[in-house]
């Protein structure tokens, strides 16, 4: 098998991935911590006031839901529930005083419109590598996040706890049900 063979076969785990990031914004109150990283420590992850969903099927219909908290809206959790999945939405990452914000596209992992934390440096030189190490912690903390969400999912536990809670979580009983 080639390599753009794999990329098709795997390209569910991008939306997977991110309702995973859509379940736990929720669930843990937007708290996450990199379970490898000690000294990283928490950040919050919150969906901000855009959010795609969309169906694995090729050509099926798209919904875009835009403005307030449409993550927390009645119609994305319907959307859900009809077999959907997030493929887009803007993210806000919160880590002490740091703040980022960007989109991010399911498909390909992709972040888009990044903004990253206030430069503190007042030299051109400074101020680029302050900007380089906002944007590798970004990068960071959302690789970190992908490789438990892989962890997890290539784990037994995906199937004997965390898919069905998931799934109970989409159907509005809550992940404690």
């Amino acid at each position: 098998m080639d390599l753009l063979d794999h990329m098709h076969r795997t390209a569910f785990l991008g939306t997977e991935f991110l309702t995973w990031l859509w379940y736990h914004s929720q669930l843990d109150d937007g708290e996450f911590r990199l379970n490898r990283d000690v000294e990283f420590g928490p950040f919050e992850l919150w969906f901000e006031d855009k959010l795609v969903v969309s169906a694995v099927a090729i050509n099926a219909m798209e919904n875009l839901f835009k403005g307030g908290q449409p993550a927390d809206s009645l119609e994305a959790r319907t959307a859900l529930r009809l077999g959907k999945m997030a493929s887009e939405a803007k993210l806000r990452i919160v880590r002490g005083a740091q703040e980022w914000a960007f989109t991010f596209k399911a498909q390909g992992l992709v972040m888009a419109s990044v903004r990253i934390p206030a430069v503190l440096s007042k030299e051109d030189d400074d101020r680029f590598y302050e900007r380089m190490f906002l944007t590798e912690q970004l990068d960071h903390m959302m690789k970190g996040l992908f490789g438990q969400f892989l962890e997890l999912r290539l784990s037994a536990a995906w199937a004997t706890t965390e898919l069905p809670a998931l799934q109970r979580w989409t159907a509005g009983a809550g992940a404690e049900a």
